[in-house]
C-alpha cells in the first residue's frame, strides 16, 4: 500500500511534463476546451512549409534579380548609355540630348548633322504637361556636306505635350506643335506604348496617330523585344511600320541587336537591319551589318561613339558599301 502512494504521485509528475511538452512542441493543450474530449492535433507540418517556402522565395528571388538586370542594361546601357529613348519618355523628368553626327560613305563627302532635343516637365501641372523643342536630328534631308550649314539650316519644331496616363505598363501622351520652317508646318500626334513583362523578357509596343499640314495623316507601329543574356548581355529584337495616306504603302525597318557592357564606361553594340517598303510587293531593299562602340568621354553625361558599317541597297544593285559614322552626345539632366 505504501508503494501505491509512493509510485501515485511519480505517475502524475510524469503525466504534467508530458502535457508541458505537447504544448511546447504543437502550441497547442489537447484537453483545451473543457471537458473529457480531446482536441485532435494534426502532425506537424514545419519542415514541409519551410521546404515550400524556400522554393518560393527562391523563385521571387531570381525573378526578381532578372528583372533588376533586365532594367539596369536596358535602361542605362541601352536608353540612356546610347541616348536612344532620351527624349521619348523612357527616361522621366525634364531631359536635353546635344549631339553632332557625320557619316562617311566611301567614295562619297561626309554628311554631318546637328542635332538637340529638349524636354521639360512644366511646373505646377502635376507633370501632365511638357514642352517639347526639338530640331531636325533624324530628317534624311536635313544632312549637309558643310558642318557650317548643318547648324545654319537646321529646322527646329516646338510642341507641347500632355500625358494622359503615364505608369510602368502604359504611357499616352498626346502632342500638338509646328515645325518652324517656311512654311510653318502645324503637327498633331496621339502615342500609345505598353510596357509588358514575360519571365525575362521585357516588350514595348508602340503606336503613333500624326497629322501634318505638308505630310498628311499617317500611323507609325514600332514593337521591341530585349532578353537579358546575363549581367552584361542583352539581345534587343525590333521592328517597325510606318504609313502614309498620301503615300498608300507601308515603309518597313527590321533590326536584332546584342549590347555588350565592356565596363562602366564602354559599351558594344552588334546589329544587323534590313529596311524596306510595300510600294509594289513586301520588298526589302536596304541592309546593313555593323558595330557600334560607344564611351564616356566626360562624367556620366558626354560620349562619344564610332560604328563602321557594311551596307548594300538595291539601287546599287545590292554592292557592299563600306559606312563609317561617328556621334558625339551630351545628355543633361539624364542621370
Amino acid at each position: 500500500m505504501n508503494n501505491v502512494f509512493l509510485i501515485l504521485p511519480l505517475f502524475l509528475f510524469s503525466a504534467f511534463c508530458w502535457s508541458i511538452e505537447e504544448q511546447a512542441l504543437y502550441g497547442v493543450n489537447p484537453y483545451e476546451g473543457g471537458g473529457n474530449n480531446p482536441i485532435v492535433v494534426e502532425e506537424p507540418v514545419v519542415e514541409i512549409e519551410s521546404k515550400i517556402s524556400f522554393i518560393d522565395y527562391s523563385h521571387d528571388w531570381l525573378k526578381e534579380y532578372l528583372d533588376t538586370i533586365s532594367f539596369n542594361v536596358d535602361g542605362f546601357f541601352i536608353d540612356t548609355f546610347f541616348g536612344d529613348d532620351i527624349i521619348d519618355d523612357d527616361v522621366s523628368g525634364s531631359r536635353a540630348k546635344l549631339s553632332f553626327f557625320t557619316r562617311r560613305v566611301i567614295g562619297q563627302p561626309v554628311d554631318y548633322n546637328y542635332g538637340l532635343s529638349i524636354k521639360l516637365v512644366l511646373p505646377n501641372t502635376n507633370d501632365r504637361f511638357n514642352l517639347l523643342l526639338q530640331s531636325s536630328e533624324d530628317d534624311e534631308d536635313s544632312r549637309d556636306n558643310n558642318p557650317i550649314n548643318t547648324v545654319e539650316n537646321v529646322e527646329y519644331s516646338t510642341a507641347l505635350r500632355y500625358i494622359f496616363k503615364e505608369t510602368d505598363q502604359w504611357n499616352v501622351n498626346f502632342d500638338t506643335g509646328v515645325k518652324w520652317g517656311f512654311p510653318p508646318d502645324p503637327f498633331t500626334r496621339l502615342r500609345f506604348r505598353r510596357y509588358a513583362y514575360f519571365d525575362n523578357y521585357r516588350t514595348k509596343s508602340t503606336q503613333t496617330v500624326f497629322w501634318s499640314g505638308q505630310g498628311g495623316l499617317g500611323e507609325k507601329t514600332s514593337f521591341e523585344m530585349s532578353r537579358p543574356m546575363n549581367i552584361d548581355r542583352l539581345v534587343r529584337f525590333n521592328m517597325g511600320a510606318q504609313y502614309l495616306v498620301s503615300n498608300g504603302y507601308f515603309e518597313l525597318n527590321y533590326g536584332l541587336t546584342l549590347f555588350h557592357e565592356l565596363n562602366a564606361k564602354e559599351v558594344l553594340a552588334y546589329y544587323i537591319r534590313a529596311s524596306g517598303d510595300t510600294i509594289v510587293d513586301t520588298t526589302f531593299n536596304n541592309y546593313g551589318i555593323g558595330v557600334r562602340y560607344r564611351r564616356k568621354v566626360y562624367q556620366n553625361w558626354m560620349f562619344a561613339e564610332i560604328s563602321p558599317e557594311l551596307e548594300t541597297l538595291s539601287a546599287n544593285e545590292y554592292d557592299i558599301t563600306p559606312v563609317l559614322m561617328f556621334r558625339f552626345e551630351a545628355l543633361i539632366g539624364a542621370q
